[in-house]
């Protein structure tokens, strides 16, 4: 959110794609933290917040409950 705030603070023509999407994985985030089971909102944290690779999906830290959103899936939901 820090992040966010200050790209609010001082907007610019030349940003604005790199706020929209930042608006877009805040916005994922906060419905998936209030929604989802824990270990997906996890994953999902670990893998976009500020710092870590945006782009390259399948690069998850480790110690993610992995199992847990696998077996998730099979089960459907």
């Amino acid at each position: 959110m820090d992040g966010l705030k200050a790209m609010l603070a001082a907007p610019s023509e030349a940003g604005a794609r790199r706020l929209v999407e930042e608006m877009a994985v805040t916005l994922q985030a906060s419905l998936l933290v209030r929604h989802a089971p824990a270990p997906v909102a996890e994953a999902f944290l670990a893998s976009r917040l500020p710092g870590r690779m945006r782009g390259c999906y399948g690069a998850l830290a480790e110690g993610l409950a992995l199992d847990a959103i696998i077996d998730k899936a099979r089960v459907g939901g």
